[in-house]
């Protein structure tokens, strides 16, 4: 294309601009004024009418007039006009203003009185001034009328068609509220939730939440079922009624329960409610439930079973005792056939129970003393039983200190005052510690709990005027041999005096007369010494004999029992150290005689383990051999103590050697 042709162009252009100028310039002034300037309605409507149609056949051909949109803009921002769009205005204007550096001179005149005719105060302002002046009217009277008409479409166009205005927030929160005020309206929860799920952050969320979660529970109480209530909490967790359904929920499903009388309905409730008020109520029936099933089925799962979920309690001993008799009748099956008064087997919830002694006590009852733990993760208490005449026990009671504590013996004065003593601070396998004992009134009420200066205690006498004698060991640490010693305590624990011996081993055994002297095995040494701790006499015994019992009848005979190189041997002398006799025991295995008790005819029942088996003599005052009896479990078993309990009836403690051991115990007439 030439220039001449170019500048041909750019003249026409330059014409239409300006014919196009003019003409906006004539619609303001032949319509636009004149609609402005009526009073009448329809003058009104019919000038503005005229200036709309005829800007927008301008905005077809020049869709960026400033004059033609700035035109449309006031003739739909015209208060009276009755087609009146306050969106529409806005919009036009924007493009007005972006475009208003199109502005003739002659533009500047017509604008001139435009604004003279929208404000009389705005005249002679330069035309810059004014477009901004107009401007904020426009966005004015937009957001009062969005405001005014509260309409939720309004609010979602100008959302939607002006998201950089200044009132974009505040059109929000008007579109919220209208919104909110729908779902009051509809008062569903379907209504509510939906407002809530669109506009989570809106000012009314929180007063909307209330007033949905106060009607989904009345729905939920109307309805009245569990389901109901259920849903309401899973749906609704946050609602202020929750707790109140949930006890609603706790009585229906616990009636429910209740009515059943099923160990699993329980169950099921007090796992769906762990929490409930009616928890306790729940385990009495839970432990009363139970304690039937367990005594249906009759075994020692059974028994387990419960003790795990009630270690104490109102069926605590009545299941205690209903397990031991069962253990008792498997135990039954593999002892030899004997004149027995009862055979118990007491398993602590399946811990590992080992160890102790057996007392008699004045009433008839029986004492017995292990070591076992309270609960999974603890350390070995001593744990003492009460038991009646028939083997039932009737109470039990765990005492100890901050380590393991091992039982070894335990004894029950003239006042019925019960004396336990072992290892406390021990490590069990190891076997380390220091020397203890405890003593107890009638009723279990600690009386004192005291260490002894020795390892351990072996074994031990109450006097008539309850002063203690202990009797056992202290390790010497240079060459891990042991030292016996003796330890004489009062009343009231404390020490009166104690004996280490030069001699090498234990005390493992001691008896005293009624005078008071106490007579020591003491392996291959034996003696008797008077209540000071001075020896009356001693005797060491021919290489190759340990005496590890002693005992002592009505008659003030003294036996001592252990091992010689043929098998075991009892030797009787009297309280001057004078032998009377000696009688051969026949034993078979590894093991030691352990215990020496006489019976009320003056003879004496020696007790001991011997491959894993215990062996019972039984001899006369002469010594001469009634019976020898041997008790054997598949599993082994170990002589803790034995005790006289009336006629020619004793008591007898045991341990049932299994990975978690059994307390066994059973009475039998000689």
């Amino acid at each position: 294309m030439n220039s001449r042709k170019i500048n041909l162009l750019i003249v026409f252009l330059l014409i239409s601009f300006i014919s196009i100028a003019q003409k906006s310039s004539k619609i303001y002034k032949n319509d636009l004024f004149k609609g402005m300037e009526a009073s009448v309605q329809t003058d009104i409507d019919t000038g503005l009418g005229k200036a709309k149609v005829n800007f927008d056949k301008v905005l077809v051909k020049e869709p960026e007039s400033a004059m033609a949109n700035l035109g449309q803009a006031i003739v739909y921002s015209f208060d009276k006009y009755s087609g009146k769009d306050y969106f529409k205005a806005l919009g036009y204007f924007k493009k007005a203003y972006a475009t208003q550096s199109q502005f003739t001179a002659g533009d500047k005149v017509v604008l001139n009185d435009l604004f003279l005719k929208l404000d009389k105060r705005r005249g002679h302002r330069p035309v810059i001034k004014n477009m901004d002046w107009l401007r904020l009217q426009m966005d004015d009277k937009l957001i009062k009328f969005v405001r005014e008409e509260n309409n939720t479409d309004y609010a979602e166009r100008f959302l939607n068609e002006f998201p950089e205005s200044k009132y974009y927030v505040n059109v929000s929160h008007i579109l919220n509220y209208i919104k909110f005020r729908e779902a009051e309206n509809k008062n569903t929860l379907a209504a509510f939730n939906q407002f809530l799920k669109d506009y989570p952050e809106s000012a009314q969320a929180d007063i909307a939440i209330k007033m949905r979660n106060d009607l989904a529970y009345k729905t939920a109480i109307s309805e009245g079922s569990f389901n109901s209530l259920r849903n309401f909490v899973e749906k609704y967790p946050e609602a202020a009624q929750v707790y109140e359904v949930k006890k609603l929920m706790e009585g229906m499903a616990f009636k429910v329960a209740s009515d059943k009388q099923t160990l699993e309905a329980i169950e099921h409730f007090m796992a769906e409610f762990p929490n409930s008020s009616k928890m306790s109520k729940a385990k009495v029936l839970k432990q009363k439930l139970l304690f039937e099933w367990a005594k249906s089925v009759n075994s020692i799962e059974a028994y387990n079973k419960f003790v795990s979920a009630f270690p104490e309690g109102k069926h605590y001993i009545d299941i205690f005792n209903l397990k031991a008799s069962v253990l008792g009748e498997e135990i039954l099956k593999d002892f030899a056939t004997e004149n027995y008064k009862f055979v118990k087997g007491f398993d602590n919830q399946q811990f590992n129970d080992f160890g102790g002694g057996i007392a008699s006590r004045p009433n008839g009852e029986l004492l017995v003393a292990a070591s076992s733990r309270k609960a999974e993760g603890e350390m070995h208490d001593s744990w003492l039983l009460g038991l009646d005449a028939s083997g039932k026990m009737i109470w039990n009671k765990f005492l100890g200190n901050r380590f393991d504590d091992t039982v070894n013996k335990v004894s029950v004065s003239a006042q019925n005052e019960i004396y336990v003593a072992g290892i406390t601070d021990a490590i069990v396998d190891s076997v380390q510690g220091q020397a203890w004992i405890y003593k107890l009134d009638a009723n279990g009420k600690n009386i004192f709990n005291q260490r002894i200066d020795i390892d351990e205690v072996l074994d031990f006498v109450v006097y008539s005027d309850n002063k203690i004698l202990i009797a056992g060991y202290s390790t010497n640490k240079k060459d891990s041999t042991f030292t016996p010693g003796l330890v004489k305590l009062n009343a009231n624990g404390k020490k009166l005096w104690s004996r280490a011996y030069s001699s090498k081993g234990k005390v493992y055994n001691i008896a005293s007369d009624t005078s008071g002297i106490a007579y020591a095995a003491a392996g291959n040494w034996i003696f008797a010494i008077n209540q000071a701790g001075y020896l009356k006499w001693d005797i060491l015994l021919d290489q190759g004999l340990k005496s590890t019992a002693v005992g002592i009848n009505g008659n003030n005979k003294i036996v001592f029992a252990g091992l010689n190189a043929t098998g075991a041997f009892a030797s009787a002398y009297n309280i001057d150290g004078e032998k009377i006799w000696e009688s051969p025991i026949s034993v078979t295995g590894k093991g030691n005689i352990e215990q020496i008790i006489s019976l009320a005819d003056n003879s004496f029942v020696i007790a001991g383990t011997f491959n894993n088996k215990i062996k019972v003599v039984h001899i006369d005052e002469a010594g001469s051999i009634k019976s020898e009896k041997e008790f054997a479990l598949p599993q082994g078993i170990k002589l803790n103590d034995l005790t006289f309990t009336d006629e020619n009836f004793v008591a007898i403690s045991a341990t049932r050697l299994t990975e978690k051991g059994d307390l066994i115990v059973f009475e039998m007439g000689l």
